[in-house]
């Protein structure tokens, strides 16, 4: 024999009404969720009940597009872009990275498969001539006492050296990346990404 209902067709149309699923129409009704949703929901249906108001349905139905406070700056390619770069670049591969709390020649010191690794992060946008190769400074400004004073007060630039760093993690203004060791261009201050560092494009 089935089971008798206990609530009438009036009071199932009001607890569809008031709620916003079939947990809450059950509640409503006196009874807790289980295998009589199934006998609640035949009737419903049968009465031809809406419950297009029901949240899961809802859910499907398109969100209203808003203006986003993020519109209207000019995408950067600097200092703070490049290290965020190269960190995601060791952290993708499984590396921790870690960043000096103080001033250091270094930017981030990084897992490696041979020990840790001090990284200077360089970024460029300049570009030599009509060759469309990128020109890299791998240098940093140092004060110097003896220095006639310019546009740089008294500093100059000065190369960094294998005691410093270990690797130059290079990031172009097209997103091109580079992994230079420190002592394929120790001594120098400034060099064109051409065809000899494509080997260390990464």
């Amino acid at each position: 024999m089935a089971n008798p209902r206990t609530y009438t067709d009036d009071q199932l149309r009001a607890a569809v009404a008031a709620s916003t699923n079939w947990t809450q129409v059950l509640y409503a009704l006196g009874k807790a969720p289980g295998d009589s949703s199934k006998r609640v929901k035949a009737v419903a249906e049968r009465l031809g009940l809406d419950t297009s108001h029901f949240a899961y349905k809802r859910s499907f139905q398109p969100v209203e597009s808003r203006a986003l406070p993020f519109q209207g700056r000019e995408q950067r390619n600097n200092s703070a872009t490049g290290l965020s770069i190269a960190a995601r670049w060791f952290l993708d591969r499984g590396y921790l990275v870690s960043v000096p709390l103080e001033t250091a020649p270094y930017d981030l010191i990084t897992e490696s498969d041979d020990g840790l690794k001090r990284i200077q992060v360089k970024t460029t946008s300049q570009v030599s001539g009509d060759s469309g190769r990128y020109l890299v400074r791998l240098s940093r400004m140092t004060r110097d006492p003896g220095a006639p004073m310019n546009s740089n007060g008294q500093r100059r630039h000065v190369a960094y050296t294998p005691d410093e760093v270990d690797y130059f993690f290079v990031v172009t203004s097209t997103g091109t990346m580079y992994l230079i060791p420190i002592d394929v261009v120790a001594g120098q201050i400034r060099v064109t990404l051409d065809v000899k560092f494509a080997a260390f494009a990464v």
